[in-house]
């Protein structure tokens, strides 16, 4: 059994990002503890995480956050970008979350000029 703790270190994300996928119903503890601590088998885990990457070699995608201070952008700008259709996320996650590849993030900001 994986602590939440474990799980958000396995996924790359803070433990408060796991409880809400929790809550979502996103990612299904295996076992609730009299304390409330959620612990989760590392199949779900894994199966989970392979569905957050769409990458056969597994490379990390990076968070909107990421792929907007690699563009030198603010957040809300890479956003406009995405709604205008002048970046195209790699894949959105299960809880509405953009990922981007950078090597795709590059080769737009040079093709594209400017956001």
């Amino acid at each position: 059994m994986i602590s939440s703790k474990d799980v958000a270190a396995r996924l790359g994300v803070s433990q408060a990002t796991v409880l809400r996928a929790v809550a979502r119903g996103l990612l299904r503890p295996a076992l609730v503890t009299p304390g409330g601590h959620r612990r989760f088998s590392a199949d779900e885990v894994e199966a989970f995480a392979e569905g957050l990457q769409d990458d056969p070699d597994g490379a990390r995608l990076l968070t909107t956050g990421e792929a907007a201070r690699l563009l030198g952008v603010s957040q809300p700008t890479l956003n406009r970008a995405v709604r205008r259709g002048r970046i195209h996320p790699t894949l959105t996650t299960p809880g509405g979350h953009r990922r981007f590849d950078s090597a795709e993030l590059s080769a737009a900001l040079y093709f594209e000029g400017t956001l």
